[in-house]
Order: C-alpha cells, then structure tokens, then sequence
C-alpha cells in the first residue's frame, strides 16, 4: 500500500508527507522542549543557541519547518543524480522519520544545522563526479564540510568521507585532494582570525570540553524504547546495506559512483555516531545515506506485500516510540 503509493500516486505521496510529520511533531508543539545541547556543540550553533534560548515555540517550529525543507532538498538530489525515480518523494519521507524520532531533539539541535551543511555539501560534491579535477565542487564541498562541523564537533571527521568519495571519483590529482584540504581549513582560519580581532581565546570557544569527547558513554542503553528503536533500524540497515551493494552491479556508471558515495558516507558516519553519546540525536548522524538505503531497499523489493508490512512497522514505531516517551 504505502509502497505503492511513494511508486504511482504523486498527491497523496504529497499527503502523508505532511500528515506523518504533523503527527509525530504535535507533542513537541503542545509542550516545546528546550533548546538541546551536548558536549561536541561548536560555536556557530553557540550563535544559535543564543539568539533562540528562551523560544522554545519558535525554535520547534523553525526545526520542523528545517527538517521538511533539508527532506525536500535531499529528494531533489536524489532524483536528480538517478539515485531514485522521478516522482517520489519517498526519500524525504523516511528522512524526515528518521529525523523525528525523539521529542528532545524537536527543536535546534548542532546536527540539525550540521546536516544541512552535509546535505549541501552532498550536492557539490555530487556536481564533480565526471569532472577532469573538480577543483571548484571539491571546495565548495569540503567549505560546507567544514561549517557542519562549526556546528558540531564529530562532523569534521566527514573529511574522510569525501577522500574515499576522490577515490570513487577516480579524482586522483594532487589539486583535487588539496582543495579538500583548503576548502576544510578555509572557515576554521576565518574563524581563527575573527578570534583574534576580537581578542577571544580561540581554545575557550572550540576546545572547551574536548577532554570529554572521547568518554566511553553507554547510558542511552538503559532506557528501553531507545534500545528497541536502534535494535530495529540495525535490522532495516543491515538488509537495506546489503541490497544497495548487491544492486550496484546492474546500474550504470553515474548510479555505481554516486551510490558508492553514499555508501562511503554511511561507512565514515560510524565514527561521528560512536563519539556521540548524547543518545537522543545518534540517529540523525545516518539519517542523510539511510534515506537512500531505505529508499533503494524498499523500491526494489519484489515482494511488495512484504516491503510494506516492513515500513508499517518502521512508521508505527518510531511513533509509538515518541508518544510512548512522553
């Protein structure tokens, strides 16, 4: 049913695209939660944090309206490079899902603002898969890269994805790997500077808990419904995973690469996930290349019945687990 609905029925794909957020959103409305914070939060969402602080209201109206916005972008993407059918909007739907599982996290969070970055970032990088060198995109990319991480600390660790994404590219030039380089450091040395006029301890204001960051932090796993929750989407991701690879093989050269990519996202987003253990947001971290996973796994399956019994229960539960959760 739902399957065949994000398939052939365009208005009412447009539908639940609205009513399944609304749904899953409406507590954080009714009782707004705080602005949330962790330890990884870098100063840009400082900034935010800032000027939101008291605006709870605000603050979970604006986070929706972002979530559904950066959902839109990420389908465009993906219909636009061939990842998925034209007239889906399947991979928005299940990134806003995946974006919406706690009622804490309703609301700015640093991966919220990180994962806007990635999704731009996603997109330049995208534009230099049949470039010579790709100098221009590869800046552009690894710019962005580096505001997610301005953002939120693990994000940084990201470098490493659009390296294995050269690789993929076959963009093996010096030129193409050194923009990479050039276009990370470009914001943190603005940054750095601005410090400086200001005469503001730069290490007050980036590195400040960064004796924390490597904590070994395991209290999300006595709270139940969030074991279930990861229990359930390592079941979906492992498949999904798996599908996506073995698929590779029958598609053309642009899908191969482009799919690899994602795939070299997922792989690198392991590291930042384990670094956070402010539990309610781990999920945002895979939500970007899970779309793609989800989408891919679920489109392709060939018994339908099956791939819809299988989202009902992915759809059901992240709901149940935020109102069971109140």
């Amino acid at each position: 049913m739902l399957i065949n609905i994000f398939k052939k029925n365009y208005p009412l794909q447009l539908l639940l695209l609205v009513l399944v957020p609304l749904v899953l959103w409406i507590p954080a409305f009714i009782n707004p939660p705080e602005l949330f914070r962790t330890i990884f939060d870098m100063p840009l969402y400082d900034v935010v944090y800032s000027w939101a602080y008291g605006f709870n209201t605000i603050a979970s109206i604006c986070a929706f309206v972002i979530v559904v916005l950066q959902a839109l972008f990420l389908n465009y993407m993906m219909t636009r490079n061939h990842l998925c059918q034209k007239t889906t909007f399947f991979p928005a739907f299940l990134y806003i899902i995946l974006m919406s599982c706690n009622v804490q996290t309703m609301t700015f969070s640093a991966v919220l603002f990180a994962n806007l970055c990635l999704i731009i970032a996603l997109h330049f990088f995208f534009k230099c898969h049949d470039k010579n060198e790709g100098i221009d995109e590869i800046f552009q990319s690894s710019f962005f890269l580096a505001l997610a991480s301005l953002f939120y600390a693990p994000y940084v660790l990201f470098i490493f994805w659009m390296w294995a994404g050269l690789i993929v590219y076959k963009l093996y030039k010096w030129r193409s790997w050194g923009m990479s380089i050039l276009g990370l450091l470009t914001p943190f040395l603005l940054l750095a500077v601005f410090y400086y006029l200001k005469d503001i301890p730069i290490e007050a204001k980036m590195f400040s808990n960064v004796e924390k960051w490597i904590d070994i932090n395991l209290d999300f796993l006595d709270i139940p419904l969030q074991v279930v929750y990861i229990v359930l989407l390592v079941m979906f991701m492992i498949p999904a995973l798996g599908n996506t690879l073995s698929s590779r093989s029958n598609r053309i050269i642009e899908y191969r690469k482009k799919s690899g990519v994602m795939v070299s996202m997922f792989v690198v987003s392991l590291f930042p996930f384990f670094l956070s253990k402010t539990y309610p947001n781990m999920s945002f971290i895979f939500a970007i290349p899970l779309s793609f996973f989800f989408c891919n796994m679920f489109m392709n399956q060939n018994k339908e019945r099956y791939a819809n019994t299988f989202l009902l229960i992915f759809v059901f539960c992240c709901i149940a687990k935020i109102y069971m959760s109140l």
